[in-house]
């Protein structure tokens, strides 16, 4: 028997992974989307307690975004402008 050429086994191989790579997207799409998670009350007044900083770390982030002197300064500060 002739072995087969490099050719059929990659085309083989390609099949074998899109057929893979199908099953695995279809499988994925059986998964139901999740809920969004509600907040206990020992949760919730965490975060209350624990943000207040946040909207002055948001407007701190949006100046230095259009102030800072370095990429490096602007790509940062667009970390903290993101609201949280």
């Amino acid at each position: 028997m002739k072995p087969a050429s490099a050719t059929t086994r990659l085309a083989g191989l390609g099949l074998t992974c899109a057929l893979l790579w199908s099953a695995a997207g279809s499988a994925l799409a059986a998964v139901p989307p999740e809920t969004p998670a509600s907040l206990n009350a020992v949760d919730f007044n965490f975060v209350g307690q624990a943000n207040p900083g946040a909207p002055f770390q948001v407007d701190s982030g949006r100046l230095a975004e259009t102030k800072g002197t370095s990429a490096a300064i602007r790509s940062y500060a667009d970390l903290a402008a993101t609201p949280i």
